[in-house]
Order: structure tokens, then sequence, then C-alpha cells
């Protein structure tokens, strides 16, 4: 099923099981760097127009131009996902099941993607791992049959994963695909986890006092025999959403505002852009395309 998607922005413009989670929207800019530290944001683009008082979220590109997400309208009641074509303005279904998809991401071999599905199963929830093909020739199946508390995950290769695993405390660990061991790398980590091409990965740690900031952490996979984790730079208050530019430069959403940290060069974060113009009030769930040439997030407004 495909219908036309409003792609025009008028200028100035964990779940309950039981419940509808709460309206929000998707947004998308071009993106140019025109200085070391200036940026220029244009072409704005209001992408969830076809399901105004909906959920709109967990936004990530599979390429330039294509935005899979997560969304359900307030007749649903899960969410499903659905494909995004920015060039055309087409928006395709990709599932539709009884249970709800987050999370969508390319596993990586061109071939396949996953999402994490939420399974309601003899009056209990699962949160398993599933693995789709992109021509949508079955149904899937899960990468980890007894593995069932995953909330967000990150591909470190095709065999490869850090899951962050629901739970009291919840923790961040690295499995393979075929094993059910697991290395636990962080304990109470945010939602947020970003690969660092063949070094490792960024991930934000939050602490147990409301005195002590939020910070995030390189962990670096090439450590043998040992997890090495590093401090890089506190969180902005309450913030723990982020994206990683091709500079390797940290991007991050508080209030209306996006802030950028270049690791080992700035020692706070730098203003970005403000997108209160676009009665934008919190940004959340930041991804940028493979060419670093557009910027999508969740915009909550008034």
């Amino acid at each position: 099923m495909k219908t036309l998607l409003l792609l025009l922005l008028s200028s100035g413009l964990c779940l309950s099981i039981s419940a509808q989670p709460p309206a929000s929207h998707l947004y998308v800019f071009n993106v140019q760097k025109v200085g070391d530290t200036l940026f220029q944001f244009s072409a704005p683009k209001f992408l969830s127009a076809f399901n105004l008082k909906g959920y709109n979220n967990h936004p990530f590109f599979f390429s330039n131009n294509e935005l899979y997400i997560s969304s359900q309208s307030p007749k649903e009641s899960q969410p499903e996902l659905y494909s995004l074509n920015l060039s055309t303005g087409v928006r395709s279904r990709v599932t539709e099941t009884p249970d709800g998809e987050y999370s969508p991401r390319p596993v990586g071999d061109g071939q396949n993607f996953s999402a994490v599905r939420m399974e309601f199963t003899q009056g209990d929830t699962l949160q398993r791992l599933w693995q789709f093909p992109i021509n949508r020739s079955s149904k899937g199946q899960p990468v980890f049959t007894d593995i069932d508390n995953v909330g967000y995950y990150l591909w470190l290769s095709t065999r490869e994963l850090l899951l962050f695993l629901v739970g009291k405390p919840s923790q961040l660990a690295r499995v393979d695909v075929g094993s059910s061991r697991k290395e636990v790398i962080a304990v109470n980590p945010g939602r947020c986890i970003r690969r660092i091409t063949g070094l490792g990965a960024y991930f934000v740690q939050k602490s147990s006092s409301f005195s002590q900031p939020w910070k995030i952490m390189k962990w670096d996979q090439r450590a043998v025999g040992r997890i090495q984790v590093s401090e890089v730079v506190n969180t902005l208050n309450g913030s723990e959403d982020f994206a990683l530019m091709s500079d390797g430069s940290l991007i991050m959403g508080n209030g209306p505002i996006l802030y950028r940290f270049r690791p080992g060069v700035d020692r706070t974060w730098k203003k970005m852009a403000d997108f209160s113009y676009y009665n934008i009030q919190k940004i959340t769930r930041i991804e940028v395309s493979p060419d670093n040439g557009k910027i999508v997030f969740v915009g909550q407004t008034n």
C-alpha cells in the first residue's frame, strides 16, 4: 500500500501496552557544512502529516533518501514500520502484525533489516530482536530466541551486536549471533548507542544520583581480554539522544536547540542551530543520512 506523503512544512510552524503512545512528529532538514563550526539547515520537511495525532518515532536512514520509521495511528493498537522515500514523497508499509515493531535498522549485509518486536504471549510481554528480508519475501525470524528483553541495539557487524537489555538495572552487553553468551559493558546505560567504525561505540552512561551528570562514554572493542570504557563528555542536561557525523563530531538536542561536540577538540558543547522557529520545543531521536546531507529528528511541539 502506497500513499503520497505531504512533505511541505509551513514556516512558523518504554510504552504501555494498553495505552496509545503520545503524539510525536518527524522533521527532516538538508544540512551543509559552510565553515569549520558553521552549518546551514534548509529545505525543511514535515514527515508525519499522514498521522498528525499519532505516534511517529524511531527514524533511521537506510539510504540517503530512504527513511524507515515506527508509526501508530490512534486507531491502531501497536506501531508498525513504514518506509518513507524522501525524494518522491511515497510512504510504504513494511510490517502489518498484531505485535509492535520499533527501532528498524539495516543488518549490514544488504539483504536484511532488523527491528525490536514487542510480542504479547500468554499474558507476558517479550521484547525480541527480529530480522526480516528487505525484499519482504518472508515474515522474518528472531535473531535470538532466548533473549527477550531487548530495548535497543547496535549492529557492530553482521554477526556481532551491542544490546540494551531491559532490567533492574538495565545493561549494555556485547552478544554474538548464534551465541547466548553476554559480555556486560555497562550497567544503567542510556538508550542511544552509536558505532565508531572499527573502533567500538559511544553510549550514554546514566548516573544513579540526580546530582551527578550523565556522560557519553566510549567503548573500545579493540581491547583484548578486558573491557575498556572511557569518558568523552557530559550529556546536555536531561538529554540522552545523540548522533555521530562523518567528521567524528557528536550532535545532541536540548530543548529546540541542536548542539555539536568534537571529541579531542572541544571542551564543551557548541550551539549548532535553533529550531524554535518551527515551533519545536524538544529535539529527540536524531539521525544523520549516510552522506551527512540530511538530518531527521523527532520534534515535540506545543
